[in-house]
């Protein structure tokens, strides 16, 4: 029929010429693949892209993530082509990213428990979905950078695929200059606000980004812009946009590092700094106020009992329990801050060097009745943890560490039959067994005024020296040389006068007699306190030092004391250095004039973690049935595994998608039906054949534009008599003697729906989808015309008679 052009992608039928329908397709493919413009926007979107992906840089471990992240920007960019050349609609090209991030983010991001090395699981399939969703808050709260291994690489993976196809399928879609600006900048800005304190390319980022966006927005403006002169002048536009270009980046290099925020000493706020609270360590009681379980004699028998095994570690390296750099009258505790303000913070199965020194790993493990608590026992400075056992997850899942103080907690607690390996970096200095005669340490400390008590004698242990160290030194060889040690003696010993505890009170008592009397918590907490009155930084470390087999025993258990050198630098002190010898105990004199201090004080017990609230013998069986009743149905992660499955990873996507679909569809027919009820009668009708027009070159039907009128784009429909019928009507009421009712746009919506849905049956199911789906109605705004436009009437200025003179 003459007038009728039917697009080829709707129908089995091609145009004619070689190669039909398929013939029609490749052509149209490798000339969207070949087109200029499509390769300079291509190589843009690209380059911004990968600018933006730059910021995982600082917040991973390792090289795996850039494998992720360009995988996923490459394939963005292949669907985002695709999509453009073959005009999917939005929802179809996100259906076709999802499917990829699924299928291929198995083997290409997370590479752990596939199918045949290559296949997603269904365990794969939860992790990509899960890490989706919550894996932004998981990558934030742990301590960057995080180990680049795992599910987490879901995430450089996920921006790199959706960064790559927003921001090229925008530029291919809309012609504007300006609109390919808001995906790569939203990109740059989300990677640089989840990043860390540390910028991961300023210039790249900065200067190199806004360079490469300004061209390409350039690019594309002189790409609408007619051509001027025959194309003069079009070189020297093009000098002239590089010479600003250049200037404008050499102006950014040297003025940008004298602007506010570009200074080290500057803040630099990011959503991780606000994100994570410092974690609340106060809950655990201090191990130093339990040191007494270790010695002898003792109810909890550890003095000559293997708690730990530590195997790799090279002979005498000590074994830290906790660094406790906090003293508040009552104990010596872990901050949640250290001075310098580092939190602990949680970390993954790797950890980031933080130092230099000797490399090592070791082996640790616990005996079912050894040690116990949350406080994990840790060498140097930790790489790499990771646990083995029936209680691996859990103890791996709630890691926290303080890379201040090199004190690693995990809340779940070390109960006994645990063994994990670790991977630590031991200090440049070693502990010192000796003091030195000279170290250059820190200054700067302040000491609690309540230990002014201390004052006095540190005046008359320190009497001949002069300058910080040589005053801690020569305290801590008059603590060596005059102190007695005091195990705590048996139920019917003088000794048992000497009572535990490291508060004010009793290191007031233990520095006031005649003769110092204690163990290591006392001269340990005693000593780091004289440090910080002579302003030195000082704490106060629990831990062992292992036996030539590895064996820790509890015997083995001592506290001591590090101070901070002028680079920093921790160094320990061991107990040797400050410790009388364990078999000197107090005179007898010193005995009985303690036992009259002291009285019939009942000695207060050792310190243990907080009393559950659940007490007596059932007590077990009342925590079960409590974390029974405190199950919630609707919470995915108490659910099995299929279950998972079935809800997140297919019945929730698919219902999700389904009420995007419907709701596409109802905006649509509100639109239309808002159309032809609202408005001037005139341009009401206007509106039902213009909607029905959008709506059949949804369908794939080839409406002829520009001037045609209504007839003649009837006669492009399928069946064009009722569509014509629709056109006469639309033109009767427009161009009729009479003025429009208002019934009639209702009436002519009557006939276009019926010629909708005659049309909608001609085609196949699947052609119905991607009309249903396509955004294209929403986007024609333009005010419909109710005649078709005339041209302007050109005036010409009659030419002036020329008379001859």
């Amino acid at each position: 029929m003459t007038g009728v052009r039917i697009d080829p992608r709707a129908t089995s039928t091609g145009l004619p010429g070689a190669g039909g329908a398929a013939g029609s397709r490749l052509r149209a493919l490798a000339a969207g693949i070949a087109g200029r413009h499509a390769l300079v926007d291509l190589a843009f979107a690209a380059t911004l892209v990968g600018i933006a992906l730059v910021g995982f840089r600082t917040g991973f471990l390792g090289w795996q993530w850039v494998l992720a992240a360009v995988a996923g920007l490459v394939l963005g960019l292949a669907v985002a082509w695709l999509g453009a050349v073959r005009r999917w609609p939005v929802l179809l090209t996100a259906l076709v990213l999802v499917a990829v991030y699924f299928l291929l983010g198995g083997s290409l991001a997370v590479r752990d428990k596939l199918i045949a090395g290559a296949l997603p699981s269904l365990s794969t399939l939860v992790d990509l979905a899960t890490t989706s969703v919550t894996g932004w808050k998981r990558w934030l709260t742990l301590l960057p950078p995080v180990d680049a291994r795992g599910p987490l690489l879901a995430l450089p993976w996920l921006t790199g695929l959706v960064g790559g196809a927003l921001t090229f399928g925008v530029a291919r879609r809309w012609r504007s200059a300006p609109v390919v600006v808001v995906a790569p900048l939203v990109l740059l800005v989300g990677t640089i606000a989840m990043g860390t304190m540390q910028p991961a390319a300023k210039l790249v980022q900065g200067v190199l980004f806004a360079l490469v966006l300004i061209l390409w927005v350039v690019v594309r403006a002189a790409r609408a812009r007619a051509s001027m002169q025959n194309g003069a002048g079009s070189t020297a536009r093009a000098l002239t946009g590089v010479g600003l270009l250049v200037v404008a980046a050499l102006a950014a290099t040297v003025v940008a590092p004298h602007l506010p925020g570009a200074r080290e000493s500057d803040v630099r706020h990011v959503v991780r700094t606000q994100l994570v609270p410092p974690y609340d360590v106060a809950q655990f009681a201090s191990p130093l106020a339990g040191f007494r379980r270790y010695t002898e004699p003792n109810a909890a028998a550890l003095f000559d009992k293997t708690i730990l095994t530590v195997k790799g570690l090279p002979e005498g390296t000590p074994v830290r329990f906790a660094s406790l750099d906090k003293y508040d009258g009552l104990v010596w505790g872990a901050a949640d801050r250290t001075s310098e303000g580092v939190p602990f913070q949680q970390v993954g199965s790797r950890i980031a060097a933080r130092t230099t020194g000797t490399e090592v790993t070791a082996t640790v493990s616990v005996p079912e009745d050894g040690y116990r608590g949350a406080w994990l026992p840790t060498v140097g400075s930790p790489t790499a943890i990771s646990f083995t056992g029936a209680r691996a997850q859990a103890l791996a899942d709630q890691l926290w560490l303080n890379t201040g103080t090199e004190t690693a907690v995990v809340p779940a607690g070390l109960a006994g039959g645990e063994s994990y390996t670790m991977s630590a970096i031991l200090p440049r200095t070693a502990p010192l067994d000796a003091l030195p005669e000279e170290l250059p340490v820190a200054t700067g400390a302040s000491a609690p005024t309540d230990t002014a008590f201390l004052d006095a004698k540190v005046d008359a242990w320190t009497s001949t020296a002069s300058g910080a160290w040589q005053k801690f030194a020569a305290a801590a060889k008059y603590m060596s040389s005059n102190g007695a040690y005091t195990d705590g003696g048996t139920p019917n010993s003088i000794e048992k006068v000497y009572l535990p505890g490291h508060g004010l009170a009793r290191l007031s008592r233990f520095v006031g007699s005649t003769q110092l009397a204690g163990n290591d918590e006392q001269y340990a907490a005693a000593l780091a306190l004289v440090g910080q009155r002579l302003g030195i930084p000082t704490r106060v470390v629990m831990g062992a030092i292992p036996q030539a087999g590895g064996e820790v025993q509890g015997k083995d258990v001592h506290a001591w004391v590090e101070v901070q050198k002028e680079d920093g630098e921790w160094v320990g002190l061991l107990p040797t250095t400050f410790l009388p010898d364990r078999n000197k105990k107090p005179n007898e004199q010193q005995l009985r004039t303690e036992e009259q201090k002291v009285g019939a004080q009942v000695p207060p017990p050792a310190g243990t973690n907080p009393p559950s609230v659940l007490q007596g013998p059932d007590q077990a069986q009342n925590a079960t049935d409590l974390n029974k009743r405190k199950k919630n149905p609707f919470d995915p992660s108490s659910w099995p595994l299929w279950l998972q499955v079935l809800v997140l990873a297919l019945l929730l996507p698919l219902l999700v998608l389904t009420a995007i679909y419907g709701l596409i569809r109802g905006l649509k027919a509100r639109r239309r039906r808002r159309h032809a009820l609202r408005g001037p009668p005139t341009a009401r009708v206007a509106w039902v054949w213009r909607d029905l027009v959008t709506d059949a070159r949804t369908l794939g039907v080839a409406i002829p534009t520009g001037r045609s009128t209504r007839l003649e784009q009837a006669a492009a429909f399928p069946a064009p008599a009722p569509a014509a019928a629709v056109a006469a009507a639309a033109n009767a009421q427009v161009f009729g003697p009479d003025e429009p009712t208002d019934e009639g746009p209702i009436a002519l919506l009557a006939q276009a729906a019926a010629v909708r849905a005659e049309l909608r049956a001609g085609v196949s199911r699947w052609r119905r989808f991607r009309s249903d789906v396509s955004l294209r109605p929403f986007f024609d705004r333009r005010t419909p015309w109710s005649w078709p436009r005339l041209p302007k009437p050109t005036l010409t200025r009659p030419k002036k008679a020329v008379t001859a003179s």
